[in-house]
């Protein structure tokens, strides 16, 4: 995916490789980069280009989280500037494939494959996953079917730049950061479903049910065939923007259903807070009193995208937090075709 791109930004191979060796030696910054390339091919795609001519330099950070799983940061401003919060790219590369730039539907549709394929290996990924985010320990790795350390590698790398945004625009809140690790625990409840089902807005009346039959994803300005149905998919949580303003409605991400996916967090959260009530109390033993009674999932966003959380919660209470944590999602896994059962009645 990464070549291809370059190429056709480029024109054609040669082309890339002829615009290489005319770059070989510059020196620039993300902000200079295209312009650059513009002056020695002005007709190609100088963004992208400035992108991937990032890449293979290294020109930036690359972080280490297991053997064969690495994440390359590229081009993200200091936060100095007015539109640093829009910079970066992050690359994840796993044992199953090299570098790549998922997109949220692509990161989607593999963590669904990988909840589903691979039942004996996700508590192992979620365990991994939060001790990972509460005290940088990614020591569990290997205990991860390949496929399910490159997409956890792939969520580090996208998690790391929405992270990055979230701190250079100064406000720390829960945003695409947030929306991209409550869907990816979710994914354990439909790896327990029948078939997936989940709180949708139906992009005709605005309304939001739980249903397994949705419509395929549209940009917001585009009339949708409410008569073509089909399958629900985990990706169904990457949307277009509802706005109907030309200038936002070809937007599209998993933040722009946080209000669906939020539902579903909270409604599992009641049930398991009913009928497991020592599970859940033992979970949010590890939140702040404020962070308790309400949609599980939420919280523990709220406990890692905090400006007042430590950097590191140390082993002890990292441990703990990511056990209980996982025994929570497994639950729910268990849990899942009676928690679909009520949320469909």
């Amino acid at each position: 995916k990464v070549s291809a791109k370059a190429i056709s930004s480029a024109g054609t191979k040669e082309g890339l490789l002829s615009l290489a060796s005319k770059l070989e030696g510059k020196t620039a910054t993300l902000y200079t980069l295209p312009s650059l390339i513009a002056k020695f091919a002005p007709r190609s795609d100088r963004y992208s280009l400035s992108t991937f001519f990032g890449l293979v330099s290294c020109a930036g950070a690359i972080i280490k989280f297991a053997p064969q799983n690495y994440a390359y940061n590229i081009h993200y401003g200091n936060g100095e500037n007015d539109k640093d919060d829009r910079t970066g790219r992050s690359f994840g590369e796993g044992p199953t494939r090299n570098a790549n730039d998922a997109s949220d539907k692509n990161y989607l549709t593999d963590l669904e494959e990988f909840v589903i394929k691979n039942p004996k290996s996700i508590n192992n990924f979620y365990l991994t996953l939060v001790k990972t985010l509460s005290n940088s320990d990614t020591s569990d790795y290997h205990s991860i079917a390949k496929s399910g350390q490159t997409l956890l590698t792939d969520f580090l790398a996208v998690y790391t730049a929405e992270q990055a945004r979230n701190l250079m625009d100064k406000k720390i809140t829960l945003h695409w950061d947030a929306a991209l690790l409550e869907v990816t625990l979710l994914a354990g409840f439909h790896a327990g479903q029948d078939e997936i089902a989940l709180y949708y807005r139906n992009p005709s009346n605005r309304t939001i049910s739980f249903k397994s039959e949705v419509f395929n994803q549209a940009p917001g300005c585009s009339a949708v065939d409410d008569k073509k149905t089909r399958s629900a998919r985990i990706y169904d949580y990457w949307q277009f923007s509802a706005s109907k303003d030309p200038a936002q409605c070809n937007r599209s991400g998993i933040n722009v259903t946080k209000e669906q996916f939020r539902m579903l967090g909270k409604a599992i959260s009641d049930y398991e807070r009913k009928n497991n009530p020592k599970l859940v109390e033992r979970v949010e033993k590890n939140f702040e009193v404020s962070n308790r009674g309400g949609n599980i999932y939420m919280e523990l966003s709220n406990l890692f995208i905090n400006k007042d959380t430590k950097s590191e919660l140390g082993d002890s209470s990292a441990n703990q937090l990511a056990q209980d944590f996982t025994n929570f999602l497994a639950q729910v896994n268990k849990d899942a075709k009676k928690i679909s059962k009520q949320l469909s009645n």
